[in-house]
């Protein structure tokens, strides 16, 4: 059994705690052991980094010195704020070392720090190390008749020199993952824009807006769901998608599961242990979609005459 140094994050055990609890089954269902970080704290998101430069490389540079003395290789984290700022501030330490011994002031006996331990996302984990093959092979529950649309969000593929993952405009590792599991993922625009994040306390309004245009895309590009990679993007786009349906004068009636609910339901785990109840939208209608598969449309020939006159033109 591979192993691995696991980073939950706040919201693991709260607001997320779904996310958190089907990374664990799946992971173990994959053979991947995790390894939670001994007395982790908080990375700082979402307001550290806007008030203080040197807390914000602070506090994930405790965490990355505790994890380095777990010897592993990898650190994978499923919220993609706290990803960010894991990934943000080795990066700064990896360039320019002499940082992090001016920031080790603010941190009391934790040691020094390395730079030994890569830090992935847990879908860029999933994706890239586990593989494509490793997750069919566990599929015992085909997800085929459900259409998905894969909303990144804005910070898992963002900035490209520091995540070094997917395209930062039109990713498509989640796309290709629920693929696996036997869903369809639908061509869908708006996967890497921005839902307001923590704004959908302090400026609902703006969160309304950007949430709302991404679900009326995602309605449009025929999906039964989204799946998500982040605590903050599920939440705004389903805790509040009852208020921006009354807003926008429109039904959109889009669960958004977590990438890791959908592939503990396709590795055969009982819906009861997935926390789909925790969901504001409910989730019934498409998960009854299963099974449900639209016949292909007949692609229509062209006569051979017709595509000869069009050679002879061109």
């Amino acid at each position: 059994m591979k192993k691995i140094t696991y980073f939950p994050g706040c919201s693991a055990h709260g607001t997320s705690k779904e996310f958190d609890e089907t990374v664990k089954m799946v992971m173990k269902r994959l053979d991947v052991q995790l390894e939670e970080i001994p007395d982790w704290n908080c990375c700082g998101a979402t307001s550290a980094h806007t008030m203080s430069e040197p807390l914000a490389y602070a506090l994930p540079l405790r965490n990355l010195i505790l994890a380095e003395k777990l010897d592993n290789t990898t650190m994978a984290i499923p919220c993609a704020s706290c990803y960010q700022r894991m990934k943000v501030t080795k990066t700064h330490l990896d360039h320019n070392p002499a940082l992090s011994k001016d920031i080790a002031t603010t941190i009391v006996d934790e040691g020094s720090y390395q730079g030994k331990v890569a830090v992935k996302s847990m879908l860029q984990y999933c994706y890239e190390d586990i593989g494509l093959e490793a997750i069919k092979s566990k599929v015992t529950r085909s997800l085929a008749g459900m259409k998905l649309a894969c909303y990144y969000g804005c910070l898992l593929t963002r900035p490209k020199a520091i995540t070094q993952f997917d395209s930062p405009e039109y990713p498509m590792s989640m796309d290709h993952i629920v693929e696996a599991l036997g869903a369809k993922a639908t061509e869908f625009d708006y996967k890497t824009e921005c839902c307001g994040a923590s704004f959908s306390i302090s400026n609902t309004e703006v969160v309304i807006s950007l949430t709302g245009k991404i679900l009326e895309m995602a309605k449009e590009s025929g999906a039964h769901a989204l799946v998500v990679a982040c605590p903050l993007c599920q939440s705004n786009l389903d805790m509040r998608q009852p208020q921006i349906e009354k807003h926008n004068g429109q039904k959109y009636d889009l669960p958004v599961f977590y990438f890791t609910q959908l592939m503990a339901l396709a590795f055969g785990m009982p819906e009861k242990e997935l926390m789909f109840k925790k969901h504001i939208v409910p989730v019934e209608g498409a998960l009854a979609q299963i099974g449900k598969i639209d016949p292909e449309p007949e692609k229509v020939k062209k006569p051979v005459k017709a595509v000869e006159a069009e050679s002879e033109v061109i």
